[in-house]
């Protein structure tokens, strides 16, 4: 089963970002199964209830993307 992550971006920064690289590639080394949406539209970012960007929504957990940064951090929560 495919784990479904959100990159939630401030409107002014788009996608297209590094994250959506980093996860994709950090997901091929460990051979796991993610599908990655980003969202930039100020409505839809703060329906997750955070003004902090960039985040991440990780199995309906949003999480600072700032603190949780490296590697072995996002394999422990993917």
């Amino acid at each position: 089963m495919s784990t479904e992550i959100k990159i939630l971006h401030s409107s002014c920064c788009g996608t297209k970002s590094p994250i959506k690289e980093q996860l994709t590639a950090i997901a091929e080394k460990n051979n796991l199964d993610i599908s990655i949406t980003e969202l930039s539209d100020l409505q839809e970012t703060m329906a997750f209830g955070t003004m902090t960007f960039p985040s991440l929504v990780i199995k309906g957990k949003v999480y600072d993307y700032k603190k949780i940064n490296s590697e072995e951090l996002l394999i422990s929560i993917l």
